[in-house]
């Protein structure tokens, strides 16, 4: 009887919570189904690292949170191994839901019940071994909340916001405001929301408002974008749009979007990731982003898409999901990136041309790195564009939030999305019920679509569209009715640096793919710590250039072109589709015999006067690669910009 007087009060609870500020909710995951490339993407996810954490050595081939992480040698703090096993956790879990893995959810789970089971009279869950800093550091548990939420999502086991509640009001104000604690606010929220306890509320804002972490809410009205860390950046100006979803407040908000603006402002990098090596850098395409901040950037984007509904933001997530997270990774998933750049000419294990870890293993292809956290946040990524794919809005409304094949099932609808988006420009949403269902169902129109039609069983829908934004269709959908979008989606010339331009199509960035050699880097890095990659059929690469790369661009002419290779293939590795571009060979040379030079701010000689035609695929298909090109104008002058 108590249980049921329990489930009762929190579904109460979570109904009546979100009153007009919130516009969409997730939550669905595992109700949704990837098809298509995307999961043919998981799929090289589990025969590539993420089902191998031997591979990634430690601390990811431990027994993650289930049961205390022994300690290897002296690396890293208490609570370090902790972090890292938790990323890894939420990403295998929502995994498992993805592809049905049974053996990745019960793996997290037993994580999950240890944890539960592990408790305090003051409510800390876990190994006391996280707590024994000098200063609380909650960070660990901010981030394995994200896989007790999904537990929750699939599950509704009323345990977990029963034990988030108790663990969070464990703490004061001051602690949970202190550096990167107070993303707890993160969990502490959603569990309000399942609760109804207000002393959550009291406690989050309370702590907010002393800002005793990097991203304070005075900043957003300071000058400029602050030059903090871009992890942190990206996982604190969240926090003001989860306080004002959860409490109206409309100061948060603005917060918030002032936030949101700065970072994309002064950041952001053509793959669609801000740059950050390790600290926000501004948007010259010679700087990096790190593989942690394509997750982190996409999951704080999914909260602000939730909060306001604006196709922005799905823009922007699909824009880095399709760009900048195939970018950092080899095909088969077995070996990651650090640090990425949008031009990278030789990447080996010396070759690093940031300036954090100059000369350094960071910007190679391989299985493990000196720090771990990019190893473990990869796995998120994927899963979780999937698990916000579908959404839900008001009554009655489901919500097509992130485009790709996929099927949803909810509330007796099943909608499959057949597309090859985004390599194609059409989606066909078919709609699958037992019974005639009155709902609402939304979608969206990408901000770089100028013009975009919709059919209804093949007739006009008559509907007005604006790029951007988010439309509905408010019908009695019936077994078998077809909802069909075709985006207009032509090649387009972009200019992300004054001294260069780029080439992109829908949300798809293109890159030159250089001719690449490939070679298996068996050198011992000191920098590893002692930690080896245990399964040999993961490689550490060293790739150099085995063609040429100094190219410019003096005319701003280019052509689509169909790849006649392509034939149903995975489009990462035969693209459907190719930009020609007419280029000529300048001076620009790898700097001492190594490092990717950046791009030419100066007068450049050119090398010959013969334009040649190269061709360009999307950037995901590339690992060394030329994606932002120097533009030049023929000038008198022989051989000069």
């Amino acid at each position: 009887m108590k249980k049921i007087i329990i489930c009762i009060l929190l579904l109460t609870a979570s109904s009546s919570i979100f009153a007009g500020n919130k516009r969409f909710n997730d939550g669905l995951l595992d109700k949704i189904t990837p098809k298509g490339w995307i999961k043919e993407f998981l799929e090289r996810q589990c025969t590539g690292l993420s089902g191998h954490p031997e591979a990634m050595s430690y601390p990811y081939d431990t027994d993650l949170w289930n049961g205390p992480i022994e300690r290897m040698n002296t690396h890293g703090r208490g609570w370090w191994r902790y972090e890292q096993t938790a990323y890894y956790s939420d990403g295998l879990l929502r995994l498992g839901y993805a592809l049905n893995k049974k053996e990745y959810i019960d793996k997290v789970v037993a994580g999950i019940e240890y944890t539960l089971s592990h408790t305090t009279e003051s409510g800390r869950m876990g190994d006391p071994d996280i707590f024994k800093e000098p200063t609380f550091y909650l960070w660990p548990q901010a981030v394995f909340f994200r896989a007790m939420k999904a537990y929750y999502d699939a599950t509704d086991d009323e345990r977990i916001p029963l034990a988030l509640e108790r663990f969070y009001l464990g703490f004061s104000p001051e602690q949970i405001s202190l550096g990167r604690n107070i993303v707890s606010i993160e969990g502490m929220m959603w569990t309000y929301g399942i609760t109804g306890n207000k002393e959550l509320v009291k406690l989050a804002k309370e702590a907010y408002a002393l800002g005793r972490f990097e991203l304070f809410p005075e900043l957003a009205d300071a000058d400029g974008c602050p030059h903090i860390h871009g992890v942190s950046y990206c996982e604190e100006m969240k926090l003001p749009a989860l306080l004002y979803m959860y409490t109206g407040e409309q100061e948060y908000k603005r917060v918030a979007e002032a936030f949101e603006d700065k970072l994309v402002k002064y950041n952001m990098l053509p793959s669609g990731v801000p740059s950050s090596a390790e600290h926000l850098l501004g948007n010259s395409i010679d700087n990096a982003h790190e593989t942690c901040d394509i997750a982190d950037f996409t999951w704080a984007e999914g909260y602000f898409l939730q909060m306001n509904g604006k196709g922005i933001h799905a823009d922007r997530i699909e824009k880095a999901v399709f760009n900048a997270v195939p970018g950092a990774v080899t095909k088969d998933f077995k070996a990651i990136q650090y640090f990425s750049n949008m031009n990278q000419f030789n990447v080996t294990g010396d070759a690093n041309p940031n300036s954090f870890h100059f000369g350094s293993t960071w910007q190679a292809y391989r299985p493990i790195h000196q720090t771990e956290c990019c190893v473990g946040q990869v796995h998120r990524i994927m899963p979780n564009y999937v698990s916000r794919m579908w959404m839900r809005g008001g009554k009655n409304e489901i919500v097509s939030a992130l485009y790709g094949p996929s099927e949803v099932e909810c509330d007796g609808l099943r909608i499959e999305e057949k597309t090859e988006y985004p390599f194609g420009n059409t989606i066909k949403f078919v709609f699958h019920c037992d019974k005639p269902q009155k709902r609402t169902f939304t979608f969206r129109i990408p901000s770089w679509c100028n013009k975009a039609e919709v059919t209804i069983n093949g007739k006009d829908a008559k509907m007005r569209l604006e790029k951007g934004e988010f439309a509905s269709i408010r019908r009695r959908f019936r077994e078998g009715d077809e909802v069909e979008l075709v985006f207009q989606m032509p090649a387009r010339v972009t200019f992300p640096s004054a001294q260069g331009v780029s080439f992109e199509k829908g949300p798809l960035l293109f890159s030159y793919h250089i001719p690449t050699t490939w070679t298996v880097d068996e050198n011992i890095y000191p920098n590893m710590r002692g930690k080896v990659c245990k399964n040999p059929d993961f490689k550490c690469w060293s790739l150099t250039p085995a063609g040429k790369f100094n190219f410019g661009v003096e005319m701003l002419d280019f052509r689509e072109i169909r790849n006649e290779e392509y034939k149903d293939n995975y489009p990462f590795d035969v693209p459907p589709f190719k930009i020609r571009i007419p280029v000529k060979e300048i001076d620009w040379p790898l700097v001492d015999g190594k490092y990717t030079p950046s791009l030419p701010t100066i007068k450049v000689k050119r090398l010959s006067n013969t334009q040649q035609q190269i061709e360009l695929v999307p950037y995901g298909c590339t690992q060394l690669r030329l994606t932002v090109f120097p533009q030049f104008t023929s000038t008198k002058e022989e051989g000069l910009w």
